[in-house]
This record gives structure tokens, sequence and C-alpha cells, in this order.
């Protein structure tokens, strides 16, 4: 059934939450058509102004009644996007009309044409400009109901291990995961979607580089602690066949997750992340950045820094956390006999600046022939930069580790 911008407004006017993004978006009255919602939204402000929180669902039915319906079915929208529609409706029809006078006005008086055309795009820029992230003085309210919002949430989805939830309260804003080829990648990403699913977080994984298939083959390995040498020479006994079957359907009950290989031509950052939040998903993770597609290409064909600016910088507005698996310069990790550093990150400064975590992944020929690797902290927004020693376990069973700090890092706190 389709949505009512106007009448779907009004299922959201009692709700404090929507009044908070409603006010940091600045939302404005010309935006609604239907007069008599105009009214009642300016008169639930005004209410909400006066009493310090909006008008109830009965006291608003006793107020007033829209088409002969109340006001209060189930929104079906969240807020964020209520708001963008509309802005959305009201640029087409006033384009429309403004053009039409425009072209009655260059007939009548055609000096004056310019001008009009100046006010009217500052006119249609106040009232269509998103807020975004603004705050001026005396704003303090909303800050607040921000941080109590993500308080709610609590932990972003799971790094892998519980000491590095712990330690970072799990992921934030962009989280990178890099390393360089064949550096477990992704499987410390399966093992985080894995702690996710355990977390309730209903995690998405968009696996770009292995196909779907080898991916969930990996998860369920590990779910299960099967060796996943045999996996690749197709040894599962019967009985290790039914604990992955078995395994899989209560890891299922305990909490739901995807894994898909998008088409090609269906994998720009907007789509994966739309396809995604319209899912219901609770956390997304992108292996790899690389084959993330703008523009037409894939990054990895662009090569260009400034192209992982942008479609990072779109991740970031679009979704509150999100993880991508990428690579490290191959020529530079290959020469380096220590912990890798953030210069060795293909396109560094777009996942530095850009991003809140980057994690890294490494092992040096003898940590590799004893089952061992480390993972640490390349960049970090709020966090020191602290290495973690982990052992590998892929050939009598299917798991990683942590087993402590590396020599010469101090501690963490929790």
């Amino acid at each position: 059934m389709a949505v009512e911008p106007d009448i779907e407004l009004c299922a959201h006017l009692s709700d404090p939450d929507a009044w908070v993004v409603l006010k940091g978006e600045s939302f404005h009255a010309e935006l609604i058509e239907d007069e008599r919602v105009r009214e009642a939204f300016e008169w639930g402000k005004d209410f909400l102004r006066e009493h310090g929180e909006p008008p109830s669902q009965d006291v608003f039915d006793d107020e007033f009644e829209i088409k002969g319906e109340p006001f209060f079915n189930e929104p079906v929208t969240v807020i964020e996007d209520l708001v963008d529609r509309m802005r959305r409706r009201y640029k087409n029809n006033q384009q429309r009309d403004r053009i039409k006078g425009l072209v009655k006005l260059q007939k009548e008086d055609p000096d004056s044409v310019q001008r009009e055309m100046a006010a009217n795009a500052k006119e249609l820029q106040a009232i269509l400009s998103r807020r975004g992230e603004v705050y001026n003085a005396g704003e303090g309210e909303r800050a607040i109901q921000a941080y109590l919002d993500k308080a709610t949430r609590g932990p972003g989805a799971s790094l892998g291990f519980p000491i590095l939830d712990a330690y970072f309260t799990g992921q934030r804003g962009i989280t990178t995961l890099a390393a360089a080829p064949k550096s477990y990648k992704s499987w410390i990403t399966v093992k985080a979607v894995l702690e996710s699913i355990l977390q309730g977080k209903y995690p998405w994984l968009f696996s770009l580089e292995l196909p779907a298939e080898e991916t969930e083959m990996r998860l369920m390995c590990m779910m299960a602690d099967l060796p996943w040498w045999k996996y690749i020479e197709n040894s599962f006994t019967r009985e290790e066949q039914k604990l992955l079957a078995d395994t899989e359907m209560l890891m299922a009950e305990a909490g739901a997750y995807k894994i898909l290989t998008p088409p090609h031509g269906a994998r720009t950052v907007e789509e994966m992340i739309d396809q995604a939040q319209d899912g219901g998903a609770g956390a997304i993770f992108i292996d790899q950045a690389q084959y993330v597609e703008t523009d037409g290409k894939k990054l990895g064909d662009w090569n260009e820094t400034g192209k992982y600016w942008a479609v990072l910088d779109r991740a970031r507005s679009l979704a509150d956390n999100i993880c991508f698996v990428h690579q490290l310069n191959s020529a530079k990790a290959a020469s380096s006999d220590t912990f890798p550093t953030y210069d060795m990150l293909k396109s560094t400064s777009a996942f530095v600046e850009v991003g809140t975590l980057v994690l890294g992944l490494w092992a040096s020929k003898e940590m590799r022939k004893s089952s061992k690797m480390q993972i640490g902290v390349i960049s970090a927004r709020n966090h020191t930069n602290i290495i973690w020693d982990v052992d590998v376990n892929l050939t009598t069973g299917c798991d990683f580790e942590i087993t402590g700090v590396a020599p010469d890092e101090d501690e963490p706190d929790g």
C-alpha cells in the first residue's frame, strides 16, 4: 500500500525521538501539502515548546482528525526517510511551478528574471538543505538525546574477539580490517560475523571477493569447529556433515545472518547498504573494499584515493557502523618484517581520515609456521595503538584465539 507522506508524518508526531530528528534537520512546515496536517505539525511544535514533550496520541486525537481517520496508525517508515521523501516531493513540485513562473516573468519583465532566480534558489536552499551534523549553542538537549540513543543501542557490531569488543566497545563508524593478500582477512571477518550473530546483531556480509557459498562454508566450519582442510579436500564424514547442518540450524535460532555476493553492476555502496538496511541488518561487512563499484568501475580499477574517499564518506553518512576489508600495499607489506604501519594501506588517507578504526593483521614467516599471527591498531580515533597475539587453528579445528598483548605493549584496560 502506498504511503501518503503527510498522513504518515502524523503517526510520528507523538514520538519524542521523531521530534529530535525534525528539530535537528530543521524540518520546515512548507514541506507539508495537507493544510490540516501542517496545522497539526505547528500545533504540536508549540505544544512541545511549552510543555517540554510532544502531545500524546490521545491529545492529538482529541484535537485533530485527518480525513476521517485517527492520527495514529502505526508508522510504516522511519522518520529520517520520511523527511527525505517529503523534501524530494517538495523540490519536484516547486521546480515545476517556479519554472512556469519564470517563463511568464521572462515575457513580462526580462530584467528581473535573474534576480527572481537567485531569490528562488535561496528560498529552496533554506527549506530543502539537510542540517546534517550541525549543532548550535543551546542545543545540548539534542546532543544528549543522541548520546542516550547510542547508549541504548549498546556496543557496535563485533570485531571478532571479546577482548577487542570490550576495549573498542565494538564497531563505530567506519571500521577497516587490513592485511596483505592471503593473510586471514576473510577469516577474521567471518569470525566477526559469527560473534555478531551470537550478539543478535543480524549481520549481513557482502562477499565480493570469495563466492558466497565458500564464505558460508567458512562460517559453518567455524560454528562447528571443524577443520577447513576437510572442506577443501571434500572429506567431511557423514557425522561431520550432520554436525554442520545441526550447528547451522542452532545458529539460525540464536540469531539470523545473511551472506551474499551481488552481481556485477549492483555493488555500489549505496545499493548494498540500502539492501541491507531494507532487510533489517544490524551490522554490515564488505569483503573487500576494492571490489565496491563506483562510477561504473571497481575501486581497485580506479586505484584513486579520491574515489575511496567518496565511497567511504558516503558509507559513513548512510550507516551507523560498517566494516570494510581492505588490502595493504603488497610491495610495502612484503618488504616489512614488523607489524604494518598506516602508510602501507592502499589509499591511506581515505581510510585513516574517514575511518574510526583501522585494524591490521600480520604474521612473519616464522609466525605462520607456528600457526600464529597478530591483530592490532594501525589507526584509531579514540584509542592507543596496541597489538595482540593470536593463535590460529585451521588444522584440528577452526578458530582464532587472542592469547595476550604482544611483547613491549601495554595491557589494555577492560
